[in-house]
């Protein structure tokens, strides 16, 4: 028995020894991993903090002896921009930013490179101040994300700055901005205490354990719950008339410029430009297909919008593993850019954004996916050759992900198979993109010089984005505790992921798509730094957040493989922060029933859409299809107004476009000398930047018909009279004599503006020949200086041949021949008024008191805003004295005989 005791603990077969030793390997394989993932992690920690210094020393380099001139830059903005007051010029933020950049991406890369090489950093990693200092980085992220959102919004009501959204009427904190009224911000302690530890349950002791994450059922239910979101957001932005404001401003923004290219007016050719770039002409041939409407093309973006996300799911699919946090990643990806707005706010597609400039990266990240996995050399020519056409689609965008697209191949074949940098790669892919530009741009100028006769002119893609950069236009100012720390901590462990994998010469499909997203995300994140508001800074955060998704699955495996305290606590944070919109999605299925239906929003505006449609009918019925024409409204109406009509507007770009005083001064010049038709709604065409063209409109144009709101105006045929009739009398304070020249329409439109105060007698005269006719506007004035109290008015009594004279804020009417020529005169006496018309005394007017003073300029042809008389003003003088009857009637003798008047 001894014997087979001994034979049992010393003979063991071979069979029996390999499950041993394989466990034995298996130990020092997991604490070989675990020692080299806490030294990376060490290596990580202390290449942040060392850019982190870098940055600080950069700040204060800056702040010390950058000191640019603002004053010259708002004078800029005065001299350039027709509104200046929106010149908000942040040059020390911008270089700040700019620098930052460059700081933070080569610090990370030295201090990389130093750190990975130390011995130091490898026993630091198994000493307890590993623990201590990881363990305090995870604390110091709880506590930033916490008050980030608990800061005051900076833009809320009373709060120091101007609102710049309706949300900040309501949201105090940056949290109440985003989540109040929603389920986080009616359920956060929920949320916080119970379901989000719930769900780190789940990975912990579920996922981890059962491997739930490569269950078959639960990837495919993952699938059709993305794609079936994908779909609600195409359903969500179709619609047949944009019903909300917001929507009909926004959607005009990118509306108005489709209507005018499908109509026939190439972009970028006669001054013709467009904000956000070229993408009407490319969609053209769709058009030209289906046809022009508001509900064909909301339809397209809507398609391209899906797209755009559909493509934003296949690369997280592609390099997500667990597919809980592929659920998660996407739906916080849709929710936070996208649906948070929609869900607080009133409707609005928002096209410009989504998905003008969306689809452009959505694009390139999969391209990029598919070649970095095949490495297709059809998929690298087909993403050069779409991303260069994405860069006349849309500049800004385009241009960044262009250069990212170069970047990310340098990067990914930044060495060669033997570890040596591969120049020639490189190389070649820096002239690929050269050339693809430059023959994407010249192929272009040829297409649209075959398709219109005439080469646009592509410098105007970057004109009014170099005009805004350089003297800040709408820019808001960025404050230090905000969620934008968030995005910025996300796109730092993004270039640093990318950096490490770069060192180690692991250049692999998901680093170089970590590498890409990170240089998107930062491309994304300089509109928020420029837009400094909550709203920008949501719709910045799409890359990051899928940076953030597939960053999050990277821990997740690591942590699976190798257990370790702060990363776990770290991944906790990390479910935290993704995980919220599925319950926002899972609580707001009504409201996306109400989204894609619009019940509400389009009882509301049945009124508004009725008087829309009525105009547009008034449009057809009184032009043709190719006809030059001028639609002068309210801004957001000029897109629907022209539809799908096939008329085309006579001066472009649009007045949402409209942002230059070159543009402004080249529409006074079409004005005063084209001939085409102008249909305007006067009581909604008041924007102030118009009183110019408006002033030019009303010298050379006269009405021709009215409907509703809306009325036609043709070019005036009526000609003034060359002879001078009066101006010769003593005492003469101004006279104005108008001709049919560019001199006289130029000194018309001056005067229209105010020609200056004038000190005026207590007895004096105002005599005025024009031509009568029907008038759009209230009191069109011929000639006046009235304010409330003092002065003296000569107008047209809107809707019908009564004019009104008076003084002093008080006058009477008198009726006048339509259609004729007018000559009136106002005798003003210390205690009345008397009126001549034609020659004849016409009536008179007791004065309280005698004439007071007013200090505002003398006008003629309108008075203050929107008082324009739109005819014929031949002749215009102001005497200091009463002008008596004989002279009154000698006058009219001439008038008669030089106008042709019986």
């Amino acid at each position: 028995m001894s014997g087979k005791k001994v034979k049992n603990k010393t003979s063991v077969s071979s069979g029996d020894t390999e499950p041993v030793i394989k466990s034995i390997e298996g130990f020092v394989s997991i604490g070989k991993g675990l020692a080299e993932l806490k030294e990376e992690t060490m290596v990580w920690l202390l290449s942040i903090l060392g850019a982190v210094m870098a940055y600080v020393v950069a700040t204060f380099v800056i702040r010390k002896v950058y000191h640019p001139d603002i004053k010259s830059l708002l004078e800029t903005a005065r001299n350039v921009l027709i509104s200046p007051e929106s010149a908000r010029p942040e040059p020390v933020e911008a270089m700040l930013f700019r620098v930052t950049v460059v700081v933070f991406t080569l610090g990370l890369l030295c201090f990389y490179v130093f750190f990975a090489k130390k011995q130091f950093v490898k026993d630091l990693s198994q000493k307890p101040i590993f623990m201590i200092s990881s363990g305090l980085c995870v604390a110091f992220l709880v506590a930033m994300i916490y008050y980030d959102f608990a800061a005051q919004n900076p833009f809320v009501k009373d709060g120091g700055d101007v609102p710049q959204n309706s949300r900040d009427f309501v949201g105090f904190s940056n949290f109440d901005f985003y989540f109040d009224g929603i389920f986080l911000g009616n359920y956060l302690l929920l949320y916080t205490f119970i379901l989000a530890p719930l769900i780190s349950c789940l990975f912990f002791w579920g996922v981890k354990k059962y491997d739930w994450g490569n269950n078959q059922i639960i990837k495919r239910a993952v699938s059709v719950i993305c794609l079936g979101v994908v779909f609600v957001i195409v359903l969500m932005c179709t619609f047949s008339f944009p019903y909300t404001f917001e929507n009909k401003y926004d959607f005009n923004a990118v509306y108005y410029s489709m209507t005018q290219v499908y109509s026939g007016a190439p972009l970028f050719i006669n001054g013709f430009t467009n904000t956000y770039g070229l993408y009407p002409e490319f969609l053209l041939p769709i058009f030209r297909i289906i046809g022009l409407s508001v509900l064909n093309f909301s339809l397209v973006m809507a398609i391209l919008t899906g797209a755009a996300f559909a493509f934003n799911f296949y690369v997280l699919k592609r390099f997500t593993v667990n597919k809980f946090i592929l659920l998660a990643g996407f739906l916080a990806v849709v929710f936070f850019p996208f649906l948070d707005f929609k869900f607080l706010t009133a409707f609005d597609s928002l096209f410009a954004l989504f998905s003008i400039r969306y689809i452009i990266p959505s694009t390139l990240i999969f391209l990029s996916a598919i070649y970095f996995q095949k490495q297709s050399k059809v998929v690298y020519w087909l993403t050069f050759a779409v991303m260069g056409c994405f860069v006349l689609w849309n500049p800004e965008i385009g241009m960044v992900c262009y250069l990212t697209w170069v970047a990310v191949n340098t990067y990914h074949d930044f060495y060669t198979a033997e570890g040596k940098i591969a120049l020639k790669k490189i190389g070649f892919h820096w002239l690929t993109a050269l050339g693809i530009i430059v023959a994407t741009a010249y192929a272009y100028k040829l297409i649209i010089y075959m398709a219109y006769g005439s080469f646009p002119d592509l410098s105007l893609l970057f004109g009014t984005i170099a005009v805004f950069g350089k003297v800040g236009f709408n820019m808001l100012p960025m404050t230090l505790v905000h969620p934008w720390n968030m995005s910025a901590i996300v796109l730092i462990l993004g270039f640093t992921y990318s950096i490490s994998k770069w060192y180690k010469k692991e250049a692999t499909a998901k680093a170089s798509m970590v590498f890409l997203l990170s240089l998107v995300g930062l491309g994304y994140f300089v509109y928020f730094q420029g837009r400094s508001h909550n709203w920008p800074f949501a719709y910045s955060t799409s890359f990051t957040l899928m940076l953030l998704t597939i960053l999050g699955d990277e821990l997740w495996e690591k942590i699976n493989a190798n257990s370790l305290l702060p990363l776990n606590a770290l991944f906790v944070v990390f479910l935290f922060v993704i995980s919220f919109s599925f319950f926002e999605l899972l609580s707001g299925i009504g409201k996306i029933n109400e989204l894609i239906s619009q019940d509400g929003d389009k009882a509301k505006q049945a009124e508004e859409q009725q008087h829309i449609e009525s105009n547009a009918d008034f449009i057809l019925k009184n032009s043709h299809e190719k006809e030059k024409i001028y639609v002068f409204s309210a801004i957001q109406y000029q897109g629907l107004y022209f539809g799908g009509s096939k008329r085309i507007s006579a001066y472009n770009p649009g007045f949402m476009d409209m942002f230059l005083n070159t543009d402004l001064a080249r529409l006074v010049n079409t004005l005063a000398d084209s001939s085409q038709n102008i249909f305007i709604e006067p009581g909604l065409c008041n924007f102030g930047y118009m009183a110019r063209p408006l002033a030019a409109m009303a010298a050379t144009y006269e009405v021709k018909s009215a409907s509703g709101t809306m009325a036609l105006l043709s070019k005036r045929t009526t000609k003034i009279p060359a002879a001078t009739f009066f101006g010769n009398q003593d005492d003469l304070l101004i006279h104005k004599k108008y001709t049919d020249d560019t001199a006289g329409i130029t000194a018309r439109t001056d005067d229209a503006l105010g020609i200056r105060p004038v000190a005026l007698s207590p007895a004096f005269s105002v005599e005025v020949l024009f031509k009568s006719g029907t008038q759009i506007y209230p009191y069109a004035t011929l000639a006046g200086n009235m304010n409330d109290s003092g002065g003296f008015i000569i107008a047209n009594v809107l809707n019908s041949s009564n004019y009104f004279f008076g003084v002093n804020g008080k006058g009477f009417g008198l009726p006048v021949p339509n259609n004729e020529w007018v000559y009136c005169v106002m005798s003003v006496f210390p205690d009345h008024i008397e009126v001549f018309v034609d020659g004849n005394a016409a009536g008179s007017l007791p004065l309280a008191s005698p004439l007071r003073q007013s200090g505002e300029k003398l006008c003629v042809g309108d008075l203050g805003y929107m008082r324009y008389y739109v005819g014929a003003i031949a002749e215009m003088a102001v005497v200091n004295k009463p002008l008596d009857k004989s002279q009154v009637a000698e006058t009219w003798e001439k008038i008669k005989s030089g106008t042709g008047r019986n």
